[in-house]
């Protein structure tokens, strides 16, 4: 069935226009002053708006939203492995689809209509996905570096069968394979991941070069650093999305750069977990490689708000490279959507005719957007997503004049998950 959407008085370009959305689709963006007429099955007021490209957050773990503030201040091994790990292997289907639509009404709250995801129940995201009207790619997660071979057959066999499964999702949910990193998967699970992916042109998701100590293990453990070990298995010559990427040499970025590899900066996350490495931005942009910027998961960020990491990702270049030009508004703003935006099947930075129907309002009555000067620079340096005053995603309104419709439903039953799952393990 057909749908269509008029958003009415916006500025987009200096103009005051009606955006008109029809079918998943801007169909046509008509000068107020023309006064086109248009029927639609719904309107959207956009008076004092600016329409503006949303957000892509390139790297997240949505349902870690339950484990916001669980375990703050200590080092990042022992945040895994005495607050996150023990917690994860109890938690449950439900648990995870309540905390992934807590994740997502933040995000949609934030201008993100678009995440890429890797958790523990690919179908549990979807679902979520699905009913809240965003748009993600969700990982088939594996982790198997004590596994036996029988249950490691396991995990392949999950995959396959999670890869056609997607097709009864819309088009709006993407399927990725996530060997979570290089210390966590057997290199005979990485190659048939690599293979997999190859035969399928399915993307491939990985944390990679986050901590020195993850090099340091690489390096005695597979002879070379994780950068050379992935080319040498060709996880380089897939559709590969490389989170973190901060613990880099020349000939490491050369290689990301030589594979258009997306390299998802969590400036945030790595800054609260102080991996004490910096993403190269300027050498790996110059080497070739995709930059995007991302949050990483609410338990380590622990937001979801990827304006916060547009200024932080700015501030952070700015003071390592002692340079007050590197990393400008515009180009961290690429970051959050033009750069990673053809890679993930989506429309740009520009809303044109023809583009996907997804786009956020800005309320540019807002103080912190005032005087407006630079909307870029205050987008950057001054906003948070609290500027974002309605949401679109393919062509229906998600967020009109900052309601979600069920979000109050969503953040009781999140907390309720949260509680559940935290005693249930504590007890045992």
């Amino acid at each position: 069935m057909s749908s269509s959407l008029l958003i009415t008085d916006a500025t987009l370009n200096d103009q005051r226009v009606n955006i008109y959305c029809e079918d998943g689709v801007i169909a046509a963006i008509d000068p107020v002053a023309k006064n086109v007429e248009r029927n639609s099955d719904s309107t959207l007021d956009a008076r004092g708006m600016f329409a503006y490209p949303p957000l892509i957050n390139s790297h997240t773990h949505s349902s870690m939203t339950l484990f916001r503030g669980n375990g703050d201040d200590l080092p990042l091994m022992e945040w895994l492995t005495q607050r996150v790990w023990p917690y994860e292997r109890g938690i449950t289907v439900d648990e995870i689809y309540w905390g992934a639509k807590l994740a997502i009404v933040e995000m949609i709250r934030n201008g993100t209509v678009f995440f890429n995801d890797m958790y523990w129940d690919f179908h549990a995201v979807a679902k979520a996905v699905e009913e809240m009207g965003v748009r993600a790619m969700i990982a088939s997660v594996i982790i198997d570096v004590n596994d036996e071979p029988a249950k490691r057959q396991k995990h392949w066999d999950r995959i396959e069968r999670q890869h056609q499964e997607v097709e009864k999702y819309s088009d709006r949910v993407q399927f990725a394979v996530a060997p979570h990193a290089v210390y966590t998967v057997s290199e005979e699970s990485y190659r048939w991941v690599v293979d997999f992916c190859k035969r399928t042109g399915t993307v491939l998701h990985t944390h990679l070069s986050e901590t020195e100590g993850e090099v340091e293990g690489c390096i005695k453990d597979h002879g070379g650093r994780p950068v050379e070990y992935l080319h040498r298995i060709g996880a380089l010559e897939t559709n590969l999305v490389a989170a973190h990427t901060v613990w880099l040499t020349e000939s490491d970025i050369a290689l990301l750069g030589e594979y258009g590899v997306v390299c998802s900066h969590n400036p945030v996350s790595n800054m609260k977990l102080a991996v004490n490495g910096v993403y190269p931005y300027r050498k790996l942009q110059a080497a070739g490689a995709i930059t995007a910027l991302a949050t990483d998961g609410a338990g380590s960020n622990n937001s979801l708000d990827m304006f916060q990491d547009m200024k932080i990702a700015a501030l952070l270049q700015k003071l390592t490279d002692n340079d007050t030009t590197s990393l400008s508004a515009h180009e961290v703003l690429d970051m959050a959507s033009d750069n990673p935006a053809k890679f993930f099947n989506l429309g740009g930075k520009e809303l044109v005719v023809g583009r996907q129907a997804d786009l956020i309002l800005i309320d540019h009555t807002r103080p912190e957007l005032n005087p407006a000067h630079s909307l870029e620079s205050h987008l950057v340096y001054s906003a948070t997503g609290n500027v974002v005053d309605s949401v679109v995603c393919d062509g229906k309104v998600l967020m009109e004049h900052r309601h979600i419709e069920g979000e109050e439903e969503i953040i009781a039953k999140a907390n309720e998950a949260a509680r559940v799952l935290f005693a249930r393990v504590d007890d045992a």
